[in-house]
């Protein structure tokens, strides 16, 4: 472990002599060195060089050239992992209340009492040593976080197929700060002519919804699409599947919901079959009109043997189908939820290279939000 500091600061060359005294069996114990310096600048240069080090500051409150209240507002901004106390002789209502803004951890009066200083001094450290290990383990977090994320990203990225009639696109956002979520999407393809497009959301956020898209990208191609090629697939009879199949994988999984979407695209007859187990309704551009697919079923894994509405729609050259997760429509904007409908969001926003943008843009703005606040998937089919 780095050797670790405690810094004084007095401009009393006897104040600094006491506390160091008084400190001196403690700091042995805990093998920290003890530094001074007898004013705030002076102080300040120590930091450059040993702040990352440093535990705590003790500071005096009136000193020359920048007061205590001041100086340890410029220790808390720029080393936010040091504890502050201040101590001082005199009671300047408005320059402690500084200090306290500041966020100092404890206010001791000169003359101090002996066994209440190292007490206190004693609380700060302990408390500085549980917030370090506290961001450590934060950033350890972080980092396994950002790992799971790009593993998911490589796992679900699909290789959109290329086609002269038809042009994918996707976009995904997870949450900010948890980098991996509970979206699921892909494009599968089935023969020259179809297409098997999926979108999904796993209740909830972060590593757990994380590892149960894993669980349907191991499952849906290798278990279902491929034993079905030579058969005749339906959305209908791949949710049914995937509803029994999930209530049997998550059998022990209490309060675990998968709202999916499943549609088959025929670009040589322009008409799309689609079945949906809870998911939000997709959209059709065409032109600058917006229309919905209503058809809906219950989510899966929210009771077995389920059997899904299927629905077609004929479309022509131009249309855009639009397959979207809750993440843009449903936000926490100042603690208070707001709910967008797909109109608001797609009316007025043509079809272009920055479409999804376009849109992501939009959400953002009516819900006056910064950012998102769930996980957002959005895939794309323009029929050529």
């Amino acid at each position: 472990m780095a050797n670790q500091y405690i810094l004084l600061v007095d401009d009393e060359p006897n104040i600094l002599k006491a506390l160091s005294r008084e400190l001196e069996f403690w700091t042995e114990e805990r093998n920290i060195t003890i530094l001074t310096a007898p004013d705030s600048l002076k102080a300040l240069e120590i930091l450059k060089e040993k702040g990352s080090n440093t535990v705590l500051v003790i500071s005096d409150l009136r000193m020359p050239q920048m007061k205590g209240s001041d100086f340890l507002q410029v220790v808390r901004d720029t080393y936010p992992h040091i504890l502050a106390i201040l101590l001082t002789g005199y009671s300047e209502t408005n320059e402690i209340i500084k200090a306290v803004r500041a966020g100092i951890f404890s206010y001791i009066l000169k003359p101090w009492d002996s066994e209440y200083l190292i007490a206190e001094i004693d609380k700060a450290y302990t408390t500085a040593m549980l917030k370090r290990e506290h961001d450590a383990l934060l950033k350890r977090m972080q980092e396994e976080l950002k790992w799971a994320g790009e593993m998911q990203k490589a796992l679900l990225r699909p290789v959109l197929p290329q086609s002269n009639t038809v042009e994918y696109r996707v976009s995904y956002r997870p949450v900010p700060q948890l980098y991996c979520g509970g979206d699921y999407y892909d494009v599968i393809t089935l023969s020259s002519d179809r297409y098997l497009l999926l979108i999904g959301d796993v209740a909830g956020h972060g590593v757990r919804a994380a590892f149960v898209t894993g669980i349907l990208k191991a499952i849906i191609y290798p278990e279902y699409v491929r034993a079905h090629l030579t058969k005749h697939i339906t959305p209908t009879g791949f949710l049914s599947w995937l509803n029994d199949r999930m209530n049997f994988e998550l059998r022990r999984t209490t309060g675990l919901l998968i709202t999916f979407f499943a549609g088959i695209l025929d670009v040589k007859t322009q008409y799309f079959v689609y079945a949906n187990a809870g998911q939000c309704h997709p959209c059709i551009l065409r032109g600058t009109s917006i229309a919905e697919l209503p058809v809906s079923g219950s989510a899966i894994g929210y009771a077995s043997n389920v059997m899904y509405a299927e629905q077609g729609v004929q479309l022509q050259s131009g249309d855009v189908i639009t397959l979207y997760t809750d993440g843009l429509l449903e936000f926490t904007h100042e603690q208070q939820p707001v709910s967008l409908s797909p109109k608001d969001i797609f009316t007025g926003i043509l079809y272009s290279s920055d479409y999804h943008r376009a849109l992501l843009t939009r959400a953002l703005e009516l819900s006056k939000a910064k950012d998102f606040t769930d996980d957002v998937t959005i895939l794309s089919a323009r029929i050529i």
